[in-house]
């Protein structure tokens, strides 16, 4: 069964705006959680566990850019959210003990 018409975007600039929300914002959290992570533990078992982790959770935050009804709401969401853990990356120190 099709989906209704009415509730589907008609502008394609908002369309491709929520893919590119989806897309980049969640790469780009993706890439920031992890490398907060990998500041705390060891690199080797960073790599392989990440690796799995990673695509898993941009998948996830893809999915879920397309929840907000408006879509700047999502984009102001996933900007915020990378500005806030870049700003965490930017004041962990740089030698941090390895477990």
């Amino acid at each position: 069964m099709p989906a209704n018409s009415k509730y589907l975007t008609t502008s394609r600039a908002q369309r491709l705006l929520r893919l590119l929300t989806g897309f980049v914002g969640g790469y780009a959290i993706t890439t920031l959680v992890h490398l907060l992570a990998a500041s705390y533990v060891s690199k080797s078992i960073a790599l392989i566990t990440f690796t799995f982790s990673g695509f898993i959770l941009w998948a996830v935050l893809f999915i879920t850019a397309y929840i907000p009804k408006k879509t700047w709401h999502a984009l102001v969401i996933y900007t915020g959210i990378s500005v806030i853990l870049g700003m965490l990356l930017f004041c962990v120190p740089a030698n941090q003990p390895t477990l």
